[in-house]
Order: structure tokens, then C-alpha cells, then sequence
């Protein structure tokens, strides 16, 4: 099922429309490298570490050894372009992550950033609020011209799956997006995103399949240039109480 053109909660956030803001600065946005068929595991050639060509992707893993959560690429569903990612959660909970996560993007001190994220979950594997919900987190790093001295703490911004009662964001009949913005620390030369996606705490287990497509970065682009060396993955942190979802947008077809 191919799906054509039809993530980050406002809650009290200083949000920029996106029109005032720059162009992507990701490339792979759609995650259309490498190309794929059918579901395709991140550790059996679904890494999108493995693009050619310009990739802003650094990792595309689960960490999380029992099978739980997997996360991959898929051509059978996408928002834009041929591919999208997917994450799947199969009696999942209180286990490992699955994170997605950039290299390092050139932004300029004092300028806002608008991260966001498309989701929409499987009509046939369907995340409901009967069941344990799984969480997005988006965690946002600054770092100085050395590529190395992390400015300030990490920015951690938290979406329920599918949502929350009142307010359901990610559904099976179109993509939503969620976003959040973020202002760069003084001294800031460089950003780097990582999303993850964590089982439910306490709510007990979830089974379902998610998918996620065009990840952007809205700004200012800066002017220094990262190096070779992506960033090591992440070890998974206590992660933030998860907040309120985002109200979702129109889809636009």
C-alpha cells in the first residue's frame, strides 16, 4: 500500500511558524537512502548509516535485543518520496529503546530551530489507547565550534502514541505532524537530534506498528563544517515524563 502525500508537542512552547523559517537543513529528510523493499530491519540493511551520497543520519538501531521493538525502513508506506521509517512494538515493555539519530548540523547562536517529524500508524497493526502507550522523545544537543563541549543540557521534548485520550495526535487514516522548537545556546556552532521511541512504563505492553517520514530541522544555517567522525549511539538516560500531545494538522491532500 502506497500512500502519498496526504511531531512536536506545542504545550507552552515558543513556536515559529514554519513559513518564517529556512530550508531543511537535513539531508536524507525522507529517508529515501539506502532503498529498501518491503519491511526492512535496521540490522539487516534497513540503516539509514549506510545512505550514499549527502546523509545527515548517523544511527538507526534498537536497542533492545528480545525483539520487542524493531525499527527499520519500509517502501510499502510513505508521506513524500518512496520510503519511510518504521518502528514496531510487539508485547513491548520496559525494554530498551529504538533511537534515531543525526550528525551534527551547522546552526548559528540566538536563532530558533523548528525539529519536526510525520507519523501515522498501521490500519491493520494498530497502537491504541487500550493498550500500553509507547512514547516519541526528541532530545536536542548543542555543541561549540570543537564539535565536542556540549553547550548547556540536553533539550527533552516527550509525545505520547497514539496520544492521549482527549486528544489522539497519530492515527491511521493520515499523517500528523509533531514539532517543537528550540533556540540556540550562545556559543552554539552545531545541533544533533536524536529520537527515541521507548516502550510503555507501567502501562502495561504495547503491539502495533508506527511509521515516521520527513524529518526536518527549520533555521538559519550555520557556517562551520562537521567533521567526519559521526557521533557515537547513545546509551539510553532516564527519560522525561511524557507530556501532552500536539494538536494533529490537516492533511493536506
Amino acid at each position: 500500500m502506497k500512500v502519498l502525500p496526504a511531531l512536536f508537542g506545542l504545550c507552552a512552547l515558543n513556536i515559529v511558524p514554519a513559513a518564517v523559517l529556512a530550508d531543511n537543513l537535513l539531508d536524507n529528510p525522507s529517508f529515501e537512502q539506502p532503498k529498501v523493499k518491503g519491511m526492512t530491519d535496521a540490522r539487516k540493511g534497513g540503516d539509514l548509516a549506510a545512505a550514499a551520497g549527502k546523509n545527515t543520519w548517523t544511527h538507526l538501531q534498537s536497542l533492545d535485543q528480545s525483539g520487542k521493538i524493531a525499527v527499520g525502513l519500509t517502501n510499502v508506506i510513505a508521506r513524500t518520496g518512496e520510503q519511510s521509517i518504521y518502528v514496531q512494538f510487539d508485547q513491548a515493555e520496559n525494554v530498551k529503546p529504538a533511537f534515531l539519530m543525526s550528525d551534527l548540523v551547522p546552526v548559528q547562536q540566538g536563532e530558533d530551530y523548528r525539529v519536526s517529524l510525520w507519523g501515522r500508524i498501521d490500519r491493520r497493526k494498530p497502537l491504541t489507547l487500550d493498550q500500553g502507550r509507547p512514547y516519541l522523545q526528541a532530545d536536542v544537543e548543542f555543541y561549540g565550534a570543537d564539535q565536542s563541549a556540549r553547550i548547556g543540557d540536553i533539550d527533552v521534548r516527550t509525545q505520547m502514541i497514539p496520544g492521549s485520550p482527549k486528544r489522539l495526535l497519530f492515527v491511521t487514516h493520515r499523517w500528523a505532524e509533531y514539532y517543537a522548537t528550540f533556540k540556540a545556546p550562545e556559543g552554539a556552532s552545531f545541533m544533533k537530534v536524536t529520537f527515541w521511541w521507548y516502550p510503555p512504563k507501567g502501562e502495561g505492553t504495547a503491539k502495533g506498528l508506527i511509521y515516521f517520514d520527513d524529518a526536518a530541522i527549520e533555521g538559519k544555517p550555520g557556517t562551520s563544517v562537521p567533521s567526519l567522525d559521526p557521533p557515537d549511539a547513545p546509551e539510553p538516560k532516564a527519560e522525561a515524563a511524557a507530556g501532552a500531545p500536539a494538536p494533529a494538522t490537516k492533511d493536506p491532500r
